[in-house]
Order: structure tokens, then C-alpha cells, then sequence
């Protein structure tokens, strides 16, 4: 209960009176909101949202960091790779003049000196004075420092890649200290040959003399890849064999077959010089394992589950990669090192003259059989002409009677229609 004035006024204003009439009222009472607690509420959520936004920022900008990073390091590594396939394809120019000269090895954005928000710094050096660019340094520094990057990367002919935190830094090994080996020595020390011999020589034994070569490949520390023996007729056989031998004993291999037959009628040696292939790989399986690493520092320092996922999903990737290229490595490797030899076996066609022979009896029981054949047949047909009599006879009744219905009709029709002289007595008939 609460006291609520109410003003009575009559016609009268010397009577306007003002009382308090109690008047019974709900037991909730409504509260107009105050300024103070609205700005507490939207004080709270600004407090929130910059709370949440100093937290996230700094992770999402070391995660970005820590990526342009990490695609920095591969582009070097491209750019080493690329230098070295230029350097193999032009060895009077030795190394570019400049980093768009590798554009068809590397992206337009590399080439064009930018790239993951650092800018890369080609320069070549002739050490020695000849006018031939004889090494190189790459350098990448971050465009905006504390942002798109915080380490300076460099590189050059020796392949390995160093870092440094800041531009008075002294410099340090990227892989900890581990710096691989020149990637331009290969290509100029040693070649990647794969070597293929053939021949066919004539033999009086083809299979006889392949197996002469699946003893002498064994004993050349080689072994047998296939073997193929046919005969042709006529009394000429053949056989084809081939046999990998190491590289080095190909020449004494071709010696030693060649002693087993009787004439040489052909014989090719081919070799195709795969260095640059050989170089290729190594290079791109050094850079893979380099890209393994990084991914798997970038993991460590991921703040997230989703930077962690997907980071694991670049290194399934990067892995796939690394085995598929080590498996072309070790196949390029295996058949420089094992040298392929196919020889063909065969012998010449013996002529033989016909031999006239005559077998009486052989012939005889031929014929009889044939006669009993034929006797055979006669008495099946006979049987079955026997059997199906009375068919062809109502048959032959049949078209009989259709043959005598079809004889009076037309002799009917003739009648009827055919043309008469007029009688005597006709009034036709003109005397």
C-alpha cells in the first residue's frame, strides 16, 4: 500500500483541495535505466573486443612472419637451383648477369625481385677477372621489418643459406652450421652417363650362347634384366638377352660376347649424358628437406590448433615430394652406374629338300574310312527319306488338287469368255 496525492477541484476554485488517498498498487515497481549503467556495459565490451585484439594480432603477425619466412628460404633455395640449371645449359657465361634471367626457372614475382613481402637482391661476382661471372650473392630483406619479416636471409655459389636478425648482426648458418656442398661442383667434376650397347650376332646355339651371357653378367658383378628364346621355323632359332653390367666393364662385357659368336651382323653403343637431370634432383631434394625443416620450426612456434593443422598439411605434402624425388634420384643413379647390353641371338635358315615317301596302307585306310563315311551319310538320308514318305506324299496330294482346281477354272473362264462365230439363225448373223 502507498499514499498517492490526488486533487479534487470543484467550480469553486476557493475549494480546490489536495488530498492523500490511499490507492492500492502492484508490488513491482518500473525503473527508468540510467546513463551510468550504459556506459559501464559498453565500456565492458570495448574492454573485451581490445583485450581479444591484443591477444590474436600478435599471434596472427608472427604466424604471417614466421610463413614469408619460411617461403623466403624456398625461394633462395629455387633461386640456387636455377642458377645452377642456367650455369649447366650456358657453361661459356658462367652464372646470370642478373635475376630475371632465370624467369623460366623461377615465378615472375621471384624473378622480379619481390616475393612474401621481402625484395631479393641478385649480385654477381668475377673474382677472378676473366669478364665470366664466377659466383654470386642473393640477399633477401624483409619490405617492412617487424611486419612482413624480422630476419635478413643470404645466400650464394656455395648453396648454403644464412640468416641474420638484424642489419649490424653478424651472420649465422640457417641449418645449424651444416652448410651443403657447392651445388656447381657436380656438374663440373664428374658426368652422369647412361650407356646402352647392342648387338646381334649369328650362333650355332642361341640358347646355349644366352646362357654363356647370364654366366658372364654374373661374373661381371651384373645381372640379367630379360631373356627371350623363340623358334622361327625352318630350322632357325633365336634369342634375345639383356643383361646390366657396371658402367666401367661395358667395353669388356661387349668384348667377351662378342667371342661367342660366329659373325657380328650389327652393332650400336648409345650414351646420353643426364648430369643436368642428376643436378636437378639433388638440388630440389636438398631444398625439400631445407622446406621440411622450416615447416617444422613454424609448427613448434604455431599458436593455434589451425596454424598446427595446417602447417601439418604443408609438411604431408613436402614429404610426398621428398620421396617421390629421392625414388628418381636412386633410379637416375642405379642406370648411370649399371650399364644396359642387349644381344641378339640367332642362327641361319637350313634349307631341307622335300622327301618323297609313299605309304600304301595309309592311303587304303583312308579311303575306307572316307567310303564308310560316305555310306553313312547315304543310309541317314535314306532312313529319312523312308520316314517322312507320307509327308511328301500329302504334300504332293495337296498341290495336286489346288493344281486340278486351278486346271477347271481357267478352262471355265475360257469358255466363258472366249470369242465364237455367230449361228445361222442369229439376228446377228448377216446372210
Amino acid at each position: 500500500m502507498c499514499l498517492v496525492p490526488i486533487v479534487v477541484e470543484t467550480s469553486l476554485p476557493s475549494l480546490r483541495q489536495t488530498r492523500e488517498v490511499c490507492v492500492p498498487t502492484t508490488g513491482v515497481t518500473t525503473r527508468k535505466p540510467s546513463r551510468l549503467s550504459g556506459l559501464m556495459t559498453l565500456f565492458l565490451v570495448v574492454a573485451l573486443v581490445l583485450t581479444v585484439a591484443a591477444i590474436a594480432v600478435p599471434n596472427l603477425l608472427r604466424s604471417r612472419m614466421a610463413a614469408n619466412e619460411a617461403t623466403t628460404v624456398g625461394s633462395l633455395r629455387a633461386i640456387n637451383t636455377a642458377v645452377t640449371t642456367y650455369s649447366a645449359q650456358h657453361p661459356g657465361e658462367g652464372f646470370p648477369e642478373k635475376l630475371s634471367d632465370l624467369a623460366p626457372e623461377i615465378d615472375d614475382r621471384l624473378a622480379g625481385g619481390e616475393r612474401s613481402g621481402y625484395s631479393f637482391r641478385y649480385e654477381p661476382r668475377d673474382e677472378d677477372g676473366d669478364g665470366i661471372p664466377d659466383g654470386y650473392r642473393v640477399e633477401a630483406v624483409p619490405l617492412a621489418p617487424g611486419q612482413s619479416g624480422t630476419r635478413r636471409f643470404s645466400t650464394d655459389q656455395s648453396g648454403a643459406i644464412r640468416y641474420r636478425e638484424g642489419a649490424a648482426q653478424p651472420e649465422q648458418p640457417l641449418d645449424g652450421g651444416a652448410a651443403p656442398q657447392p651445388v656447381s661442383q657436380p656438374v663440373l667434376s664428374s658426368r652422369r652417363m647412361l650407356r646402352k650397347g647392342s648387338m646381334t650376332l649369328l650362333v650355332a646355339d642361341p640358347a646355349q650362347a644366352a646362357e654363356h651371357i647370364r654366366a658372364l653378367a654374373y661374373r661381371l658383378d651384373g645381372y640379367v634384366e630379360s631373356v627371350r628364346v623363340s623358334d622361327e621355323g625352318a630350322g632357325a632359332r633365336s634369342a634375345t638377352i639383356a643383361i646390366r653390367v657396371p658402367a666401367a666393364r661395358l667395353d669388356e662385357a661387349r668384348s667377351l660376347v662378342r667371342a661367342l659368336g660366329q659373325r657380328v651382323q650389327n652393332e650400336q653403343d648409345d650414351a646420353q649424358d643426364v648430369t643436368g637431370q642428376y643436378v636437378d634432383l639433388e638440388s630440389n631434394l636438398r631444398n625439400f628437406h631445407a622446406e621440411e625443416t622450416q615447416y617444422l620450426e613454424i609448427m613448434r612456434r604455431a599458436g593455434s590448433i589451425k596454424d598446427t593443422l595446417a602447417v601439418s598439411e604443408r609438411l604431408a605434402d613436402v614429404r610426398g615430394r621428398i620421396e617421390r624425388t629421392q625414388g628418381r634420384l636412386n633410379l637416375l643413379a642405379h642406370q648411370t652406374q649399371m650399364a644396359l647390353l642387349e644381344v641378339t641371338l640367332s642362327t641361319e635358315a637350313v634349307v631341307r629338300p622335300a622327301d618323297v615317301r609313299w605309304h600304301p596302307r595309309a592311303q587304303v585306310r583312308a579311303a575306307f574310312w572316307d567310303a564308310a563315311d560316305d555310306l553313312s551319310a547315304y543310309a541317314d538320308f535314306m532312313i529319312a527319306v523312308l520316314f517322312r514318305l507320307p509327308v511328301f506324299l500329302l504334300w504332293a496330294a495337296t498341290a495336286l488338287a489346288f493344281a486340278l482346281a486351278a486346271w477347271r477354272l481357267l478352262r471355265w473362264l475360257w469358255k466363258r469368255f472366249s470369242l465364237r462365230p455367230p449361228a445361222e439363225g442369229d439376228p446377228h448373223w448377216a446372210g
